[in-house]
């Protein structure tokens, strides 16, 4: 049975993680594989986000792996089109009709507010840094806004039950 993948973009502090964690509970951490960017580049490989980073192959190493192993993968991160968009347009392609891809479209001031809910909140400056206007990947990607966790949760839940096996 082909695995599914579900792939959640967006501006930090726009409620990435919280979502993937929010589906590993719900799909279970047996069926389910959830991928951190952060985790990967920073974490792991201790690699700055830009062309050529490393991470690149390494999430689409452990992409593959969660194909072997689990039902389901999600992959997470701001992920900039610019440095991802190849790989992850590739990796859609790959799942075909078995991939969903969603772009947390959240405001700057939304994520501020959410950013400092966090344990470790980023600055200001840093948000400001990071902030990507729009960084769609214009490839079936589903603009989710308005909502919060649980209503994307659902969303995301509704879109991947109703076309699968689960």
């Amino acid at each position: 049975m082909k695995s599914i993948f579900i792939l959640i973009r967006g501006n930090s502090g726009s409620g990435k993680t919280a979502l993937a964690n929010e589906l590993h509970k719900y799909f279970g951490y047996k069926e389910c594989l959830v991928l951190h960017q952060d985790n990967i580049r920073r974490d792991i490989l201790h690699a700055d986000d830009h062309s050529g980073t490393p991470a690149i192959d390494l999430i689409r190493t452990l992409v593959s792996f969660g194909e072997d192993h689990y039902r389901i993968i999600v992959l997470e991160g701001i992920l900039r089109k610019d440095v991802y968009g190849e790989m992850l347009l590739k990796l859609i392609k790959n799942f075909d009709n078995k991939a969903y891809v969603y772009y947390l479209d959240a405001s700057f001031i939304s994520t501020i507010e959410y950013n400092q809910m966090k344990n470790k909140p980023f600055s200001i400056l840093d948000l400001k840094k990071w902030w990507r206007e729009d960084d769609y990947l214009n490839y079936q990607e589903q603009c989710l806004s308005n909502g919060n966790t649980r209503t994307f949760l659902e969303k995301i839940v509704q879109d991947v039950t109703k076309n699968a096996d689960l």
